[in-house]
């Protein structure tokens, strides 16, 4: 499996050989499948291990800081590993993923757990009070994630690069700025002295117009007619 990992990752999966593999562990290839059942099987069994390291080195969780500096070390974690291993992350994409089973294969557990660990930090700033608690998880969880395919998509493909720093720091901020709390607002000021007169003086004022109109509404009402 180190083997096919090395392989892996010089060549990608679109050229990955399990006759490679076998050439340089020095058996036939048909011992590779002795092992496993296909290639489909011994990458997603590479894979599986992938994430499983990623699940083990996961960075360590410090309750004491604040939610955005946690959140940037999870997304941190998973950027970096990416980093580390486009060909890997690419089959995980583009083949393992797109896999109609894929959600009755352990990696999609594996997943899974990967984003409960993003998102017991989300759910920790909101208990905390540091997050709204108005915003839907799952909308939280495909912002964040679906940020980080973006940032990394032409990395991935080849294309280009990015910095695993400034995208964490990036990510931590639209989510933590997006739904955190707002300050709550001062209480007004009570007015002064002066505050208070200037109020006043405009309620007199209010109250001497609406006299002058009701005056000028009575002289204005015709007289009564006398009845025959």
């Amino acid at each position: 499996m180190q083997t096919a990992r090395a392989v892996l990752r010089e060549r990608g999966y679109e050229q990955f050989l399990t006759l490679e593999v076998a050439q340089r562990c020095g058996v036939s290839e048909g011992t590779i499948y002795k092992y496993f059942k296909s290639k489909r099987d011994l990458l997603s069994q590479v894979a599986e291990e992938w994430f499983e390291e990623q699940l083990t080195e996961g960075p360590p969780q410090n309750h004491d800081e604040p939610i955005r500096e946690r959140l940037f070390r999870v997304v941190w974690h998973n950027l970096q590993g990416i980093k580390r291993e486009p060909a890997l992350t690419r089959y995980v994409l583009l083949d393992l993923r797109a896999d109609p089973q894929f959600r009755n294969t352990p990696a999609y557990q594996q997943n899974r757990r990967f984003a409960k660990v993003v998102m017991d930090v989300v759910k920790e700033g909101i208990s905390r009070g540091e997050l709204r608690d108005d915003v839907p998880l799952k909308l939280i969880r495909d912002i964040i994630f679906g940020a980080i395919e973006h940032q990394t998509w032409a990395f991935l493909r080849g294309e280009g690069d990015f910095s695993v720093d400034d995208s964490a720091a990036g990510i931590a901020d639209v989510i933590t700025r997006g739904i955190g709390l707002a300050e709550p607002k001062a209480p007004p000021t009570p007015p002064g002295e002066a505050g208070y007169a200037a109020a006043i003086e405009r309620l007199e004022a209010v109250t001497r117009d609406l006299k002058a109109e009701l005056a000028q509404l009575r002289r204005a009402k015709p007289a009564p007619k006398a009845s025959k």
